[in-house]
């Protein structure tokens, strides 16, 4: 039997003591420095922004190293960096992604502090909220383009939120969040509303639109109807590109070089749990078209799933017993599986 691995509705129950696990499946966020609200002629400027880029650099040298443990310095240095600048967007965004990186991933923390735990959401979805706020109302320089990621991450952490809290108003409030983040952005933002709901019960309707979302992801980046019995999508791989939106489909972007191979792995194992068998074997072996897939540092955890007895597997999912239901990414992993270039750093 496959080890217990609860919804992100568990972790209220974690967080009063009484038992806690999730994976909050997602990206991360764009590193673009926005948010010039002055002129720049008006003060000088160049002493924020050196210790803005500094902020956003390290976070990703963190972020891509697998670097868990230095979470509260990436953090501190963050804030720093939001005191001296406090219309950059992109300083909220990556603030509010150390916050969801944290939560998602806790079991990585040698001394979880449950109070710290239970603010994280609230951060984030305080962070993810005013940088879309500055992002989208603040004042820009001529030929800005605005950060269509950002209503999914706080579309996210808003259902989750209220998944932690069992509030359905909060929840609803994230779900349409999330329902225009994905008409704005369907490549990327539709894989948002399938990780807010992927683990509810199989035969509910949010779980098929969560699943009906990922189509809709592969549909936007092929454009086309994408074969739902036999997906192979090497057909489709002149499409790919590393720059523009289309980047968030392929596995050629810098920003979460192993977002390809994640995406597989979430959409063949939301199709086993849905009990359709053959189309998963198809998409988990999509994800070896990725162009760094020897390289990723959880594809053995994808090929263990793989090669496993996929309807046994199936089988737990429709027992109509949540606590058995295996795990639709790696376990007790939100964000390292799609961004991390390098290996979880042994515990000392």
């Amino acid at each position: 039997m496959a080890k217990p691995y609860p919804s992100a509705r568990i972790i209220g129950k974690y967080l009063s003591w009484r038992g806690f696990a999730l994976i909050l499946l997602l990206t991360a966020t764009l590193v673009t420095i926005t948010g010039f609200s002055r002129n720049p002629q008006e003060d000088n400027r160049h002493g924020e922004q050196d210790e803005s880029i500094a902020a956003i650099r390290q976070f990703w040298k963190v972020y891509h190293g697998n670097q868990y443990d230095q979470i509260p310095q990436v953090q501190q240095q963050l804030q720093n960096a939001i005191d001296r600048d406090p219309e950059n967007s992109a300083l909220y965004a990556l603030l509010g992604a150390t916050h969801f990186w944290h939560y998602g991933e806790y079991t990585r923390d040698p001394n979880p502090n449950l109070a710290v735990l239970q603010q994280d959401l609230p951060n984030a979805v305080d962070l993810f909220g005013k940088a879309l706020d500055l992002d989208y109302y603040g004042k820009h320089l001529i030929g800005y383009v605005n950060d269509d990621h950002l209503p999914g991450y706080l579309g996210i952490t808003t259902v989750h939120l209220g998944q932690q809290n069992s509030d359905l108003s909060t929840i609803q409030k994230g779900d349409e969040i999330l329902d225009m983040a994905a008409y704005q952005f369907p490549e990327f933002n539709n894989f948002n509303r399938w990780a807010a709901h992927n683990t509810d019960q199989r035969d509910t309707d949010t779980y098929k639109k969560s699943l009906d979302s990922l189509w809709q992801a592969l549909d936007a980046c092929a454009a086309t109807h994408i074969d739902r019995m036999n997906p192979d999508l090497k057909p489709y791989l002149y499409l790919q590109t590393a720059v523009g939106r289309k980047k968030a489909c392929w596995s050629e972007g810098t920003l979460a070089p192993h977002s390809f191979e994640g995406f597989m792995l979430n959409f063949g194992n939301g199709l086993v749990k849905a009990g359709q068998i053959g189309a998963a074997k198809v998409m988990f072996a999509n994800a070896r078209y990725a162009d760094h897939y020897a390289e990723w540092p959880y594809r053995q955890y994808l090929e263990s799933v793989a090669n496993s007895n996929l309807t046994a597997r199936a089988a737990l999912y429709a027992d109509n017993d949540p606590l058995n239901d295996p795990p639709l990414a790696v376990p007790n992993r939100g964000c390292s599986y799609c961004h991390a270039t390098a290996p979880e750093p042994p515990v000392h």
